[in-house]
């Protein structure tokens, strides 16, 4: 009910062209997925290192994408520069908070990867030239207020920073999703960071001496993040955002962390504390705040 009387605000206040809406639940349902795989991630890592994981992750995702668009990717092969540049922020996001789920709690890394959407603003300004407002002011100081209260007070652990790190590289990938989906074909945009996230991972893992230990919960990890939280999930991402801006698509992002809570208590049984609540509260208080923003001309 509550998911439900969301999408009905987003839509009727944010988003009021209903020929956007197939857009809208499109990213709510890729938000969902993502949120859920911060619990199951950390429970594969018990058997792989984190670059193992993506370089499994990503090969899988990339091999099907290429297996149902090889011909439409052979003839937009001008999407390979912006492919290597998404490629390596989405690899860093991913480097950063997949390390960082070994160090800190599911939950936690959800919320803190979740302040993606309060430097996506910031990076349009930096990157296409979108005003920054006061509303982006006051939203880092709420969200760097509710990043205390989430640590406790206590201070970041070395899980924390990184995954910190991860959401500005994520903020980063979601403006140039912006900037070069409105130019390249989707599916070959997409396919191609997916690819150079998997060469990147592959030769860190090569690097650090492969490691794994087989088992089922490794095995569906690796098929459920592989075919739809990245071929899937960013396929998506990249089509719906040739339709809706990246401040509307960070409107819509902000429930990842929401069920990257649920998710975590239901399967890890993570609980926040009465502070953390509020520090998480703040959080996403900060990210709607941050992602209700002008639209680019020309886009709804």
């Amino acid at each position: 009910m509550q998911t439900a009387i969301g999408i009905s605000f987003i839509n009727v206040f944010i988003f009021p062209s209903v020929k956007n809406l197939k857009y809208v639940a499109g990213l709510v349902f890729v938000s969902m997925i993502w949120g859920g795989t911060f619990p199951l991630v950390k429970l594969s890592l018990q058997y792989i290192s984190p670059m193992g994981f993506l370089t499994l992750r990503f090969l899988l995702a990339t091999a099907i994408l290429l297996a149902i668009y090889f011909k439409k990717i052979m003839s937009h092969r001008d999407a390979l520069r912006a492919s290597l540049i998404l490629g390596i922020f989405l690899f860093l996001g991913y480097m950063f908070q997949t390390i960082g789920l070994k160090y800190t709690s599911s939950s936690n890394a959800g919320f803190i990867t979740g302040l993606y959407v309060v430097f996506t603003p910031i990076f349009s300004y930096l990157i296409i030239k979108e005003r920054i407002t006061k509303r982006i002011i006051g939203a880092l100081l709420i969200s760097l207020a509710g990043l205390y209260l989430l640590s406790e007070v206590r201070g970041f652990n070395f899980g924390d920073i990184l995954e910190l790190f991860c959401a500005i590289a994520y903020g980063i990938h979601v403006t140039l999703i912006g900037k070069f989906s409105r130019e390249k074909d989707a599916a070959t945009l997409t396919m191609m960071q997916l690819f150079f996230v998997f060469l990147f991972s592959s030769i860190w893992w090569g690097a650090e001496g492969p490691y794994i230990s087989l088992s089922p919960l490794l095995a569906f990890g690796i098929v459920f993040t592989g075919l739809f939280a990245s071929a899937l999930g960013i396929l998506m991402q990249v089509h719906a955002q040739k339709h809706i801006s990246p401040s509307k698509t960070a409107v819509i992002f902000t429930t990842e962390p929401a069920f990257a809570g649920i998710f975590s208590f239901v399967f890890l049984g993570e609980a926040l504390t009465p502070m953390g609540i509020m520090g998480a509260v703040l959080i996403l208080f900060a990210m709607l705040l941050a992602a209700v923003e002008k639209e680019h001309p020309g886009l709804e």
